[in-house]
């Protein structure tokens, strides 16, 4: 009867060491989970603020100071918690990414793409009248859109209710349409690649 009982407890002990192993592992995962969620968070923080900060001769711009030109936008979208941010310049480089750091793409030099982008920008001049000089580049409150126009004279921003572009009685629509044929343009793009 003894070596019966040896092997119960043996296989008990066995059961014990891998729920325990199982157990251990499972912590493990979870919180390497959550140690690379913030660094997400912070590359999109450090992708947006890269955005925001190119200038006219990054792009190798000459803009005569007599004229107020847009020559990049940066459309901020709040999609119920979750930031998604599509830059756009002149030149057609464009990019598109989630503050979830769920999702980061670029325009991969797909002339669709830089069409799209260089389209963006163009319609975003004929709305710099309805925008405002801005210091403050915080992110779109919820239900919103916000829109920073980047010019030679500085960076400029308007911002509208998703509510109003969703019945249709904004008159944002033609940009916001441009900038969400942009993110789709990109995303097809992106398809393309992978």
């Amino acid at each position: 009867m003894e070596p019966i009982y040896i092997i119960l407890i043996v296989l008990q002990l066995g059961i014990i060491v891998y729920f325990r192993l199982r157990a251990k592992k499972s912590e493990n995962k979870k919180k390497n989970n959550a140690a690379t969620a913030p660094s997400k968070l912070h590359d999109y923080a450090s992708a947006r603020s890269t955005s925001l900060a190119v200038t006219k001769e990054q792009l190798g711009l000459n803009i005569p100071d007599s004229v107020t030109r847009v020559y990049g936008v940066v459309m901020d979208w709040d999609m119920n918690g979750t930031i998604l941010t599509v830059s756009a310049y002149i030149t057609g480089a464009a990019n598109a990414f989630l503050s979830s750091g769920a999702l980061a793409t670029g325009s991969g030099g797909s002339p669709s793409v830089a069409e799209q982008a260089s389209e963006f920008v163009l319609v975003a001049q004929d709305f710099l009248n309805r925008a405002m000089p801005v210091a403050d580049l915080g992110y779109a409150p919820p239900g919103t859109v916000r829109f920073f126009l980047l010019t030679n004279r500085g960076i400029y921003a308007i911002q509208e209710m998703l509510s109003l572009i969703d019945d249709n009685s904004s008159p944002m629509l033609g940009l916001f349409f441009r900038g969400h044929m942009l993110l789709e343009e990109i995303k097809a793009s992106q398809a393309l690649q992978n």
